[in-house]
């Protein structure tokens, strides 16, 4: 082997040695557009009047891909299934209109509803105790007809 080969070689190493000990992982993508939309369905959420809390994990990885898992509580005296309703239609909207609809990843978004007087415990996440849960994500067909165009730029 060449000396030129065995530098090129060893500096490659180094390259990808500093590269995972500064935290840059080609295998864990984190997306800032992904974060924003669910800060912005969280602050859209805690605007109801109905929404008591809102909060999301946002979990990225090779192994886990884009999961993001929304928890919601509402007031106990809410009609549940209006509020559920117009939950599912903000995160939709918000969705639609986001860079975020346009990535290729395999994207989860999910959300529970809980009730105030049975709230999950913290950091606690239990459908059972939930009155409602479902995926945020709406087709091209029917974002276009019900939100209208997507932005071309942002």
């Amino acid at each position: 082997m060449s000396a030129a080969r065995r530098v090129a070689g060893v500096l490659g190493l180094v390259v990808l040695l500093v590269g995972l000990l500064s935290g840059c992982n080609l295998f864990v993508q984190y997306y800032e557009d992904v974060d924003e939309l669910c800060k912005k369905i969280v602050a859209d959420w805690k605007a109801q009047a109905e929404v008591v809390d809102a909060s999301y994990v946002y979990v990225h990885g090779i192994d886990s891909g884009q999961q993001i898992d929304f928890d919601v509580i509402v007031r106990a005296e809410s009609d549940t299934a209006e509020v559920l309703v117009r939950l599912e239609d903000i995160a939709n909207r918000d969705y639609w209109l986001s860079t975020a609809y346009d990535r290729e990843d395999r994207m989860s978004f999910q959300y529970v509803v809980y009730s105030s007087d049975n709230p999950p415990a913290k950091d606690e996440t239990s459908l059972a105790k939930s009155i409602g849960h479902g995926d945020i994500g709406v087709s091209p067909k029917v974002g276009l007809e019900k939100y209208g165009p997507r932005p071309t730029a942002k």
